[in-house]
């Protein structure tokens, strides 16, 4: 009796907490429903991740994390208004709330997140770093760039982490930075340096850009990982909840087999708890957030789950015709995996 009693205060204690939770307020929260938008910093125009066409249309994995923020948040995917930053830019668009959150290849460091006032809410891409050369050069491993040149974007964890490798295995390489991506991808393009270093899949959108881009081969061997995901601003927990759980609930969402073509049956039919409660038909949970329950139904149902956006933007029904590798689900020998709905 006693063990009932206790775990019966328990929840309502847990009830009483949540309930506080849910109505502590949201500043971004608020402005985003008054403007009836989503402001989200991405790539200037990396393809695969965030490109825009000649029609203003952006599409990418970057960009689909976006559309199902808004799709959570105001009930519309389309509802999202891009803004393209640079390397440089980023942070400081971000810091005066310029956006909400960017969702572009920046990757998780410990600096950034000790020093800038950023957050990380997750991964929803694991990058590592790597090299593309002229297949000519015959250059197999990143070793084979011993007294090569570089492009390298300016201020980039790639700049560093490429001095860092070679200068480690005493290797001499000139490395020359450019204020944007696209700057040094054109000068390695022109001939002014060896080899360009990015992230494999900053590089395989890249090389789709190349004049001639079966000329270019990327290495295979990464010297470094690089985890990436969507950041905001300190402060504003429950708008960091949001951000952190969409990106969860699309991942969650793969691994519990709901797509976008099944999620209206799965929704009426499921007996599985966890996928009940994701799709808003017990539990509460949108409402924890100050959403709607259905909140990640409409996320599913308008862009898809991670394995659906992966596979349209960077996987193999695009042009980057990317492997999974460990951005498979970890049931599936990668490492992508989300804490339970529960």
């Amino acid at each position: 009796m006693k063990t009932t009693i206790l775990a019966a205060a328990a929840l309502a204690a847990s009830a009483s907490l949540a309930s506080a939770q849910q109505l502590a307020p949201s500043p971004t929260l608020d402005a985003i429903k008054a403007r009836g938008n989503i402001e989200c910093g991405v790539h200037l125009g990396l393809p695969g991740f965030s490109f825009a066409n000649d029609k203003g249309e952006w599409t990418g994995l970057d960009v689909d994390y976006c559309k199902a923020l808004a799709a959570a948040v105001l009930g519309d995917a389309t509802k999202v208004k891009f803004t393209p930053t640079s390397v440089q830019q980023r942070w400081p668009i971000l810091q005066s709330g310029q956006v909400d959150l960017l969702s572009r290849n920046s990757t998780i460091t410990f600096s950034r997140n000790a020093t800038l006032g950023l957050n990380f809410q997750g991964i929803n891409f694991y990058e590592g770093q790597t090299f593309i050369v002229r297949k000519k050069a015959n250059a197999k491993t990143a070793a084979d760039l011993d007294g090569a040149s570089v492009c390298v974007a300016a201020g980039s964890t790639e700049e560093k982490n490429a001095a860092d490798w070679f200068r480690e295995r005493n290797l001499k390489v000139t490395i020359t930075n450019f204020q944007k991506n696209d700057d040094a991808i054109t000068a390695y393009d022109s001939g002014r340096c060896d080899a360009y270093t990015a992230g494999v899949g900053a590089l395989a959108g890249q090389r789709v850009k190349l004049k001639v881009p079966d000329e270019h081969i990327i290495l295979t061997q990464p010297i470094s990982n690089d985890p990436q995901g969507p950041v905001t601003r300190w402060g504003d927990e429950r708008w960091q909840l949001i951000v952190r759980w969409v990106l969860n609930g699309t991942i969650a969402a793969e691994a519990l087999g709901i797509t976008s073509a099944n999620v209206d049956e799965m929704k009426a039919n499921s007996k599985n708890t966890e996928v009940r409660r994701l799709l808003g038909a017990e539990g509460g949970f949108g409402a924890m957030l100050g959403l709607p329950d259905d909140w990640m139904y409409k996320v599913i149902k308008q862009v898809g789950n991670y394995g659906e956006s992966f596979e349209r933007t960077v996987g193999m029904g695009s042009t980057l015709k990317l492997e999974r590798g460990q951005n498979q689900l970890w049931t599936k020998g990668g490492l992508l995996f989300t804490p339970p709905f529960q």
